[in-house]
């Protein structure tokens, strides 16, 4: 092999690079980290006017059969923008109007609770013969009372370390709600210019991407298909659990009622995982109110959550997401392991995405093999 200039050139060109990453790694390091902390509002903006743009879009759309002409798109869009905000406010404030006074009422039914009454219920249990083989069985100490306490350690542990963050957070109150307003602004700019903006984006990918525009407007295609009809069908199915959550147990007769049905539907945009995540808040309000109610709560929620699942769920979402059930798991452990409750979030679009990318690429390759086959 003859070596040329552009071959020399080359290898120095890689030995610089290397011994500069190497060199500079920790001063890159911290310059990409301010660059990313500094570009966190501009970027929750982006996502904030995706999801707006969501029902932004259907206000446009009802407003467009009503409204016509080219000095009517700007009144369109405006009336289009404030509604969509709106919508959210109006939303936010409601679901508050409806927790926040329960959630008071439970805390101080916490603190009026007995103490001597749970010191008996606890006697009772650990001198019950039963109690003491099925801890026997399951390898925890047969003295329920120090079992109880070691657990309840535990869980104040967490809860001591979920206020701490939270008494952390509140120190630099005045920085978040500078981020909060940036990223409010900015998303309001990008829904006002969003036609501009993708014909920009659009432009730049046809003159710098060359023939690679094609595939990447196929995957942001698809990436834009999954993201929007996992957050409008798993919205609707999480409203659709919480109503009927609310409902029948106003039905029964359970407390909080409204209350653990926002809860439900709120956890429940999480797939598989959130309608049990809102299970166990809602035990726990009910459980300051009975025991014996809370239980039968759990009872109702999992039967619902059975039905719901196999009966609403397949007809609401559909193929929206396009993913079968047992990757959705996955993708939720991976994601939720390595963001948490967002995390698990973005993992399932993305992996619906990915499979979507795959099986299209599969499709291909066999249509090209047996056209292959068949010319031979």
């Amino acid at each position: 092999m003859n070596f040329e200039k552009k071959h020399v050139y080359s290898i120095v060109t890689a030995f610089v690079l290397c011994y500069m990453i190497q060199a500079y790694w920790k001063a890159g390091a911290n310059f990409l980290g301010t660059v990313w902390s500094a570009s966190q509002p501009f970027l929750i903006g982006a996502a904030i006017a995706y999801i707006v743009n969501i029902v932004m879009s259907v206000y446009e759309r009802v407003f467009g059969i009503v409204l016509s002409g080219t000095r009517a798109e700007n009144v369109k869009r405006g009336l289009s923008m404030t509604l969509a905000y709106l919508t959210f406010v109006v939303v936010i404030v409601w679901i508050f109007s409806i927790v926040l006074p329960d959630l008071i009422e439970s805390i101080k039914s916490l603190l009026a609770i007995d103490t001597s009454v749970i010191n008996q219920w606890i006697n009772e249990m650990n001198d019950n013969t039963y109690v003491s083989r099925i801890l026997d069985y399951i390898g925890q100490d047969k003295d329920l009372a120090q079992t109880i306490s070691r657990y309840s350690q535990q869980i104040l542990q967490q809860v001591l370390g979920v206020l701490t963050g939270v008494l952390t957070s509140v120190s630099s109150i005045a920085s978040t709600l500078l981020n909060v307003f940036v990223s409010l602004i900015f998303s309001l700019y990008v829904l006002g210019n969003k036609e501009t903006l993708v014909r920009q984006v659009g432009l730049l990918m046809d003159t710098y991407l060359g023939k690679y525009a094609g595939p990447v407007r196929y995957v942001v295609g698809i990436l834009d298909k999954r993201f929007h009809g996992f957050v409008v069908s798993q919205t609707l199915e999480a409203m659709i659990l919480g109503t009927l959550t609310a409902l029948g147990m106003t039905l029964f007769g359970f407390p909080y009622a409204a209350t653990v049905g926002v809860l439900v539907a709120f956890t429940a945009i999480i797939p598989v995982v959130g309608a049990y995540i809102g299970l166990v808040i809602g035990f726990i309000l009910l459980a300051t109110q009975s025991i014996t109610q809370a239980l039968w709560f759990v009872v109702f929620l999992v039967v619902l959550q059975q039905f719901e699942g196999n009966l609403i769920y397949p007809r609401v979402v559909g193929g929206s997401i396009g993913l079968p059930g047992m990757w959705v798991l996955v993708a939720i452990t991976i994601g939720g392991a390595l963001a948490g409750i967002l995390g698990m979030l973005i993992a399932v679009p993305l992996a619906a995405s990915l499979y979507q990318i795959i099986k299209d690429h599969v499709i291909k390759k066999r249509h090209h093999q047996n056209s292959v086959l068949g010319t031979e």
